[in-house]
């Protein structure tokens, strides 16, 4: 999927991507930033990535991101 940062808070180790495709805001997080050798993320930028579930806590967040 494709994205773009709505807001990213390092302090709070999280943020949200808005899908271009409509629908949903998907969380991201802080460790997810990092594993994509990113340091931070600016609102604005696209980013690639995938979606995966929390079947536990019934929500969702983004994985595996690259910007674009």
């Amino acid at each position: 999927m494709i994205g773009i940062v709505k807001s990213y808070d390092p302090r709070r180790g999280m943020g949200e991507l808005s899908p271009e495709s409509g629908g949903a805001e998907i969380r991201v997080f802080v460790s997810e930033v990092e594993r994509a050798g990113l340091a931070t993320l600016l609102p604005g930028q696209r980013l690639s990535y995938t979606v995966q579930t929390d079947r536990m806590r019934k929500s969702s967040f983004a994985v595996r991101l690259e910007l674009l």
